[in-house]
This record gives structure tokens, C-alpha cells and sequence, in this order.
């Protein structure tokens, strides 16, 4: 599942410096490309707030 977002991120970067690159950002575009972005990287806080829990869990069990 990490590896599916990493992709995701790489292709939206790929996207942003194509449009950079090539005609501008405008609003619409900027909207398109930071969107998505802001969205994976809450999405894997929250991912990684659930690994923590885990992590105590099985360590309470182990002890």
C-alpha cells in the first residue's frame, strides 16, 4: 500500500514539473496537483498514527 502511494506522489510530481516546465501553474492546476498531495500526506499520518497504536499493543502483549 506504501509503495502504491509513493508512486502516486512521484507521478503528481512528475505532473507538477511537466506544467511548471511547460505552460505555468495556474489555479485550476495548482488546485488539481496540491489537492491530492495534502490528501496522502494526511492519509499517512493517520497510517502511521494507527502503527503506533499497533506497535504499543503487541508490545504490552510481549511483555
Amino acid at each position: 500500500m506504501f509503495v502504491i502511494r509513493l508512486y502516486l506522489a512521484a507521478l503528481t510530481l512528475t505532473l507538477l514539473l511537466t506544467t511548471l516546465a511547460t505552460s505555468g501553474v495556474e489555479v485550476l492546476t495548482a488546485l488539481v496537483i496540491i489537492c491530492p498531495l495534502l490528501y496522502m500526506i494526511l492519509e499517512l499520518r493517520e497510517d502511521l498514527r494507527e502503527l503506533k497504536s499497533l506497535e504499543a499493543l503487541v508490545g504490552s502483549l510481549s511483555r
